[in-house]
């Protein structure tokens, strides 16, 4: 019987997601199948103290009336609990809940005065108490993971924003030259539009080229706005283009690509499943990774293709390469072989972005031979 009873209980723990439902259980099963009058079930705050998780059985106790403010001991809590009963003829036992020098809590089982628990009872008890404990460790545990993985992706969400800041602030001069080579224009229109305000054709002409010019700096605008935007962690990856994130990516980089010549070879990949904002983050890493390594002087290679039952993005570059020390070491954050110039972040957060999205980063290089990064991700589910 009493073997069957932790066996049970065992099982119905591992389904209770929660410390309550956790000790809910524990005061039920105390009642039931152990003899107690009535169960208390006790957990910590973060102060140390006692709280009540559960109450189960024949009492009628006014829970409202029972102060635990700084309780945090056995003696205080047995105390606290025979406050509340009055003279109603009750004994009352604490037992703790500790697990690996935790204490999670305690368990405290109500009988009437003079009739006490056989000792199978109180044998039960305790090693209800003790899987009980177990368990809310555990639980314990599995929070502490959960905060630390939440706080890990908040570090990683800083390290993606620095790196697109990085980005900007070296495309700023870039961007400046662009938007007035774009917006020039507009002037020397202005002025033709003031010789032939007779001519209607002419007049709506003009018009229609100022038109444009003003689009593409919108978009120009547009574009880079969105770049700088972080995408929401809670938004979902869809199945996307490839080539059109080497496109947009290469727009957003062509104020840095000035004086590289950039071969685009476009092939015929799969649509994959991924974020496309963090997509275009990872490619414009690269690009800039290349520009850098070439002095902005090379050829810069953007490809796209499929293998492998998924498809892929590379970029490549005829720079120096990188030593086979570095390459080893290259997906750690702040591995740079751009001294002070670098952060050594980009590499690192296009590998965390490949393996969000069930891909993988590969990497070729030899020193004199440029270097070559293909992100590889599997083909979106239909």
């Amino acid at each position: 019987m009493e073997f069957s009873t932790l066996v049970q209980f065992t099982r119905l723990v591992a389904d209770s997601p929660t410390s309550e439902s956790v000790s809910s259980l524990l005061a039920e099963t105390v009642v039931q199948k152990c003899g107690a009058l009535h169960a208390l079930a006790f957990g910590t705050d973060a102060s140390g103290d006692f709280k009540v998780l559960a109450s189960h059985g024949n009492c009628k106790l006014e829970l409202s009336l029972l102060d635990l403010n700084g309780v945090d001991s056995l003696t205080e809590l047995r105390a606290a609990v025979m406050k509340v009963c009055g003279d109603r003829g009750y004994t009352f036992r604490a037992l703790p809940m500790i697990s690996n020098t935790g204490l999670f809590g305690a368990l405290g089982v109500l009988h009437i005065e003079g009739e006490p628990l056989e000792s199978k009872g109180w044998s039960l008890i305790k090693g209800l108490t003790e899987l009980t404990a177990i368990s809310l460790n555990k639980t314990y545990q599995h929070q502490q993971l959960r905060k630390a993985f939440e706080d890990l992706r908040a570090s990683q969400d800083v390290l993606v924003r620095t790196e697109k800041f990085r980005a900007l602030g070296q495309m700023s001069a870039g961007i400046a030259h662009d938007l007035k080579n774009l917006l020039n224009p507009l002037q020397l229109y202005t002025d033709h539009l003031r010789d032939v305000t007779d001519n209607r054709e002419e007049t709506l002409d003009t018009l229609d080229r100022m038109d444009r010019v003003l689009t593409r700096g919108l978009e120009t605008v547009e574009r880079l706005r969105n770049f700088s935007r972080l995408t929401p962690e809670e938004s979902e990856a869809v199945p996307t283009n490839l080539n059109l994130m080497v496109h947009e990516a290469i727009e957003i980089s062509r104020p840095k690509l000035s004086t590289n010549q950039v071969v685009l070879e476009p092939g015929d990949p799969p649509a994959v499943s991924l974020r496309p904002a963090d997509c275009v983050t990872a490619i414009v890493n690269l690009i800039f990774n290349a520009v850098d390594a070439t002095e902005g002087k090379g050829e810069i290679a953007v490809r796209t293709g499929t293998s492998e039952g998924g498809g892929w993005i590379e970029v490549e570059d005829k720079g120096p390469g990188i030593p086979a020390e570095v390459r080893a070491r290259l997906l750690e954050p702040h591995v740079t072989t751009k001294g002070k110039q670098g952060t050594g972040l980009g590499v690192s957060i296009v590998y965390a972005f490949t393996q969000r999205h069930a891909g993988r980063l590969d990497i070729e290089s030899e020193p004199g031979q440029g270097a070559r990064f293909r992100m590889w991700f599997p083909a979106a589910t239909p």
